[in-house]
């Protein structure tokens, strides 16, 4: 009988291409829409390098005519000034401001606090302000100048309360005994923000003498700017080092006038336009470089751009332009998205006619990834053949049921719990081993033999099969690997091949389960071999080595040194004492934080050249378990007189736990030996330790 047709996977293959197509398609639009916005982009920096270049020169031009006045005056009066009057001083800073319409003061302030200045006021007049300090008392003169130049007296204080000595610009011209520019800082008449030209005048000698200035307000400025686009709603604006607002064309402050230098002075923090923070945060403000720059702020694009200009001694000002990346790229962008339309139109079309076909290669080829993906980790189930008319995945699918039967049947031979936990680590299988504190479990039946010749050897084998499907269950439950079967003994570990955390404590609690578990079989025995199952255990912690060990052909990933052969010597030891599960000094220091276990003598196994403490597992730290608990105390302070040579005392405690354990071979044993040395005391080295002759 003919199975079905079935078609080559390449057909399937081809009507995948109307995805490739619309995919080159889409990465062509892209990538165009890529380069022109990176042209877009190029054109933009170029506008805004024009236009931040021409704002640079206008405030050039409009700041920088404060040097060749204040250096004139200086000249003029630099052998002079104590002979010119006050008048003459004041006459000559009025044609300074009649020559210079964007200056806003002219002044002369000298070293005994007489002040004598021009000033523009906010109709555009001149007045002439004349100040002196006498006995710590100021007086004002206040002048209207008219055009022919006349001076008409308009205001007369005689308790004027300005000291120019205290301003900033005096103290900040005589410590730098140069031309400063002071600023931006509250003017003191005008209570708007502004800058400061200062030129100081020293004598001969070196002493100064007096400082003249020329101020702006920088109101001015923010009407330049003004009048500057960046886009269809960009801002142009002009920012200090740090922060404070020099202009911004939105800005319009309320001036404070003769409220001693009181009045607004605004950071960029306190304009509250999103353009400007979109700036501030495209950290084009601080030490980047000049340039363009785009920043998101709140889901939208910004183009920012900076240039920084040092316009004379110390000043040092920003040139910003900012404005949204729409006012620049609508037009990409809507062809970017009318593309995106074309491409997503053809992808759906594609699709939906591949569709049938490509879940009919899909659907079977995810469900022979996961089946690959489990049998990575050595889970091996069986189920029925594929359903697909492709010939590839038919293939593939048989070939995969074929390999898992192999498996199956190799898993029957090598410990599946141990091929996975190696596949799991992900360490590669070579010839090779690692030393690591890990901890080692051996497990034996008693008298195995005897139980063994009264059975056929098919019973032997099923009773001896259910016996180790049992103890493996709990091994591997408590993340334990099992090394190996040696006829009725288990051979088990935990820390290898992965870490396994509070590993000596999942090996006690694996021997504590395993002899509850014997115990139920044997209470609900039916047969002889189940009513007296007894096994005993030997438990043993610290340094190993374990890897791949064995010749080139034929690996076996166990573990070897004097741990584990201490932990061999235990489970025998179990017999002298008539104990099941006994664990090493280093397995109770590691775990006694979750077992309760009883000391049960210091002994010298053979092998070893010095005394290893043995202890006997009585219950979890987590049960309740008063009689367990009283005989780990009883013990341990028995063993502490017994080591002191207190035997009488010893052999008392001995007893006392007899009453709680009575027929307690290890007890009887230990208390038999005290009474011994109660008669015959041990020699002067004697060590307490017991030297055990039997392997």
């Amino acid at each position: 009988m003919s199975g079905p047709r079935r078609i080559a996977y390449r057909v399937g293959l081809g009507a995948a291409v109307s995805l490739l197509v619309a995919l080159t398609v889409g990465i062509l639009t892209w990538v165009t829409y890529l380069n022109t916005r990176d042209a877009v982009l190029k054109l933009t920096a170029n506008r805004v390098d024009d236009l931040l270049n021409g704002l640079s020169a206008r405030v050039e031009n409009h700041v920088l005519r404060a040097v060749p006045s204040v250096e004139l005056a200086h000249s003029v009066a630099a052998n002079a000034v104590d002979s010119v009057s006050p008048d003459v001083l004041a006459r000559h800073f009025t044609f300074v401001l009649q020559a210079n319409p964007g200056f806003s003061w002219a002044s002369y302030s000298d070293q005994n606090g007489r002040f004598t200045g021009a000033y523009r006021t906010n109709s555009g007049r001149l007045r002439v302000s004349l100040s002196t300090i006498r006995n710590g008392r100021g007086e004002l003169r206040e002048y209207s100048v008219d055009p022919t130049g006349k001076w008409t007296l308009v205001e007369h204080d005689t308790n004027y309360d300005y000291d120019p000595r205290l301003d900033k610009f005096y103290a900040a011209a005589i410590s730098a005994r140069e031309r400063v520019w002071v600023g931006p800082y509250v003017l003191y008449d005008e209570g708007l923000p502004g800058i400061t030209c200062a030129r100081p005048l020293f004598s001969a000698d070196g002493s100064p003498l007096g400082v003249f200035t020329v101020d702006f307000d920088l109101p001015v400025l923010s009407r330049f700017v003004a009048d500057l686009r960046f886009g269809e709603s960009g801002r142009v604006f002009i920012l200090t080092r740090d922060g404070h607002v020099v202009a911004h064309p939105l800005l319009r402050l309320t001036p404070m006038p003769r409220q001693g230098g009181k009045g607004p002075l605004p950071t960029t923090s306190e304009v509250n336009d999103p353009l400007l923070q979109a700036f501030v945060k495209s950290r084009v403000t601080g030490a980047a470089p000049d340039g363009q720059s785009i920043v998101d702020l709140d889901g939208t694009e910004y183009i920012a751009a900076r240039k920084e200009i040092k316009l004379d001694n110390g000043l040092t000002w920003i040139l910003g332009a900012v404005a949204p990346a729409d006012d620049f790229l609508w037009v990409v962008k809507r062809n970017r998205d009318l593309a995106i339309l074309m491409v997503a139109a053809g992808v759906i079309s594609g699709v939906i006619l591949a569709m049938l076909l490509a879940r009919r290669i899909t659907s079977p080829l995810t469900m022979i990834a996961a089946e690959m993906q489990d049998v990575g980790t050595f889970q091996l189930e069986d189920r029925p053949p594929l359903n697909t008319r492709f010939r590839e995945v038919a293939m593939m699918d048989r070939s995969l049921n074929n390999m898992k039967r192999g498996l199956r049947s190799f898993a029957y031979y090598v410990p599946t719990g141990l091929v996975r936990s190696v596949l799991e680590s992900g360490h590669e299988v070579t010839l090779a081993g690692e030393t690591r504190e890990m901890t080692v479990y051996f497990s034996d039946i008693e008298s195995f033999t005897t139980k063994a010749e009264a059975l056929t050897p098919e019973e032997l084998v099923r009773n001896l099969s259910d016996y180790l499907d049992e103890m493996t269950r709990i091994v591997t439950a408590c993340d334990g690997t099992i090394d190996k079967f040696i006829g009725d003994a288990i051979m088990a570990f935990w820390g290898a091949p992965a870490d396994v955390p509070n590993h000596a404590a999942r090996a006690c609690e694996t021997a504590l389960r395993s002899q509850r578990r014997l115990a139920e079989l044997r209470a609900s025995a039916t047969e002889p071999w189940l009513a007296d199952l007894h096994a005993r255990i030997g438990i043993a912690t610290g340094q190993m080595l374990v890897g791949n060990i064995g010749s080139r052909d034929r690996y076996n990933y166990t573990v070897m040194g004097d741990t584990v052969n201490l932990a061999s010597r235990l489970e025998s030891l179990g017999k002298q004492y008539g104990t099941e599960s006994l664990i090493s000094e280093d397995t109770f220091e590691a775990a006694k934080a979750h077992v309760i276990a009883r000391p049960v003598d210091l002994v010298r196994v053979k092998g070893r050249l010095h005394g290893v403490w043995v202890y006997e597992l009585l219950c979890l730290a987590s049960e309740e378990d008063p009689t367990a608990r009283a005989l780990a105390r009883i013990c341990t302070e028995a063993f502490v007189a017994y080591r002191s040579r207190d035997f009488q005392g010893a052999a008392q405690l001995f007893e006392q736990a007899l009453t709680l354990r009575p027929g307690d071979l290890a007890v009887a044993v230990l208390r038999d030996r005290s009474l011994h040395f109660t008669q015959s005391s041990p020699p002067a080295d004697w060590n307490g330790a017991y030297v055990a002759v039997a392997k």
